[in-house]
């Protein structure tokens, strides 16, 4: 009789160490799950008032691929509203003027525009044409777009002579003048363009931009001048931009969404974690804002997707008990199975 109490007490003690345990990991989960996803909605309807079509479908394009989003009737919707204006001839034709007129466009089409007037020098004479206007007039001259104009000038040139080679230099100057045109480029690359313009004037030798200029329009190449001008106004210097261009290359078309989730440190979080995660468990967790990768930078890519699967609390104990029982078990105060299991121990003593 005492080995079968004593077998009982063992038994008692096991379940409900077991229990206990049970009770910590779900507390322990449930304090995990206050991470929420992004609603990419209000933003994306404010990018809308503001009449920044292709912004506000970059950000909303980002999340359809994600079914909480995709699944929402209201966002799939207002997605396929947004790539219908964007698609129709009248607002295609209206950018792609737009672009050719004053060089610079918030829409890919109107960009490539712009790009193929300075490509073919028509737009680097028409902005030295309209900035030598203004300094005959008196007005404020923009030595920004002087120097870039000049810079594209001497490019051209090069280009013609070298068959092509310096192609990506121009679309670099290209980029550069829309992103000047946008009014925003940070003060430490528009005193670079004004010295380096003033050098590339005198010895008709490129060198001194062409790394620059081809980085810029590497990165606009894969990730869109949306991206490029996002990561040049972020960065506070040469160096940190060059050091953005791997996040850019790695994220392609989803780089901007990202920069306006994550904020500035959207390619240092990258850095820190390309070699610990993948590409894929980094989109997932950005879906959470910042929140989201900081937890994938704390519990690495497995405990992060583990840690935001929904709470099961019946995936051991419904193997052995129905649904009923288990919930009883799960009602039950931790403190029971703890004094339980001390009144175990006592009788196995």
């Amino acid at each position: 009789m005492r080995l079968l109490l004593k077998l009982i007490a063992f038994f008692v003690l096991l379940f409900s160490l077991f229990m206990i345990h049970e009770h910590y990991q779900l507390h322990q989960k449930q304090k995990l799950d206050v991470l929420q996803h992004i609603d990419p909605l209000p933003e994306t309807l404010r990018l809308i008032d503001e009449d920044k079509y292709a912004e506000a479908s970059e950000y909303l394009g980002f999340f359809m691929k994600y079914d909480y989003i995709k699944e929402n009737p209201k966002a799939q919707k207002l997605y396929d509203a947004l790539e219908q204006k964007r698609n129709s001839m009248a607002y295609q034709s209206e950018k792609a003027v737009e672009g050719v007129l004053k060089g610079k466009s918030d829409e890919t089409i109107g960009q490539i525009s712009a790009g193929i007037s300075d490509f073919f020098l028509l737009g680097d004479l028409r902005d030295l044409s309209i900035e030598g206007y203004h300094y005959l007039k008196g007005e404020h001259v923009d030595k920004v777009l002087v120097g870039l104009s000049t810079i594209g000038v001497v490019v051209t040139g090069a280009t013609m002579l070298s068959a092509g080679s310096t192609a990506g230099v121009k679309g670099g100057v290209s980029a550069l003048k829309l992103m000047r045109k946008s009014k925003k480029m940070p003060l430490w690359l528009e005193k670079f363009i004004i010295r380096s313009a003033k050098e590339v004037k005198i010895s008709k030798n490129i060198k001194s931009v062409r790394t620059l200029l081809e980085d810029v329009y590497d990165v606009t190449k894969n990730s869109g001048f949306s991206t490029t001008m996002k990561l040049l106004n972020k960065a506070p210097n040469m160096k940190a931009f060059r050091n953005s261009i791997g996040f850019a290359k790695t994220f392609g078309k989803e780089s901007g969404a990202l920069v306006k989730i994550l904020g500035d440190d959207a390619p240092v979080y990258y850095r820190l974690l390309k070699d610990k995660t993948s590409k894929k468990a980094f989109l997932k967790a950005a879906t959470y804002g910042e929140p989201g990768i900081k937890r994938l930078a704390k519990m690495g890519e497995k405990g992060f997707l583990k840690s935001i699967k929904p709470v099961v609390k019946t995936s051991r104990l419904a193997k052995v008990f129905n649904k009923n029982i288990v919930r009883a078990l799960y009602k039950i105060p931790v403190a029971v199975y703890i004094f339980t299991a001390m009144v175990s121990l006592v009788l196995l003593t």
